[in-house]
């Protein structure tokens, strides 16, 4: 008993310590954010309405009121950044192969439809290709870009940082990715583009938001993309998105469809939410302002 007795105390103690520890202060405020309170942002481009990663689902995104446009990219043979969510084209196109070791113009010769396991019984308008991201800058020259690096290389990044150098959009885009190493080498490689917190970050971030210890968390991100909830627990709660209000790191919550959940996370003041479907979100957001 006395053993336990001097346990609980340590831990009490412990966690005082941990309290009382030095406080890191708010990520600056980028441009990226600066005068949106919340975003609608397009899942995929928007990947209900029109196939994902096109330039054509952009383009509607856009239309339908989206504020940012999330999508994932891939660096082809010939080192051109395409709009691809998987490393192979076998499940959104009528051909086949690894998008790393095929060309754009051999990637172009195919047609572009629906995710054949997500969306079976939809049909795409004929003639949609693979789209470049140089393409997406050049038709939606003032939107901003949530742009995930899916392949877990240095190749990708580097690409990425020419092309959004090139065109002038160092302000207009947010970089993500589940692999937390590519984040920190993206940094390193592209210091003058945002990122958002990678998967383990996330976590880390989580757990002290938990613990009430959210003030050890030096973030190395400006946002963090969160599931509403995850294998049953809610991952996503009013006092969540206070610590991150705190820390001025902005909550994107991934990826809702549905209208209730949709006008809860609205409530609870998440950042933004990203959503494949952004007209509903928009409809949503309308009713608050009318």
């Amino acid at each position: 008993m006395r053993k336990l007795a001097i346990s609980l105390i340590s831990v009490v103690l412990g966690y005082g310590i941990l309290l009382m520890l030095p406080v890191y202060g708010p990520v600056k405020t980028i441009p990226f954010y600066q005068n949106q309170s919340f975003s609608n942002i397009a899942h995929g481009t928007g990947r209900e309405l029109l196939p994902g990663n096109t330039l054509e689902a952009a383009v509607n995104a856009v239309a339908v009121g989206a504020d940012v446009i999330e999508l994932d990219v891939h660096l082809t043979k010939d080192n051109v950044v395409v709009l691809r969510h998987d490393a192979t084209i076998d499940s959104t196109t009528n051909g086949s192969g690894n998008i790393a070791e095929m060309t754009l113009a051999e990637l172009q010769e195919y047609e572009v439809g629906f995710h054949k396991e997500d969306y079976p019984d939809k049909t795409a308008p004929a003639g949609i290709r693979i789209s470049t991201l140089e393409s997406l800058f050049e038709a939606l020259p003032g939107e901003r870009f949530l742009i995930e690096l899916k392949p877990n290389d240095d190749a990708t990044g580097e690409a990425l940082c020419q092309l959004v150098t090139q065109h002038n959009k160092v302000n207009q885009v947010l970089v993500g990715s589940f692999h937390t190493n590519v984040l920190e080498r993206f940094r390193k490689i592209c210091p003058e583009i945002p990122t958002s917190l990678g998967e383990t970050e996330a976590r880390t971030f989580v757990v002290l938001a938990w613990l009430g210890l959210a003030h050890l968390y030096n973030s190395p991100g400006y946002s963090v993309q969160l599931p509403a909830e995850l294998n049953g627990t809610k991952v996503i709660t009013k006092s969540l998105v206070n610590v991150s209000k705190r820390l001025n790191l902005n909550v994107d919550v991934w990826t809702v469809n549905d209208p209730n959940t949709m006008r809860e996370l609205m409530q609870m003041g998440v950042s933004g939410i990203i959503t494949d479907r952004p007209d509903v979100l928009q409809a949503i957001i309308k009713e608050n302002t009318d």
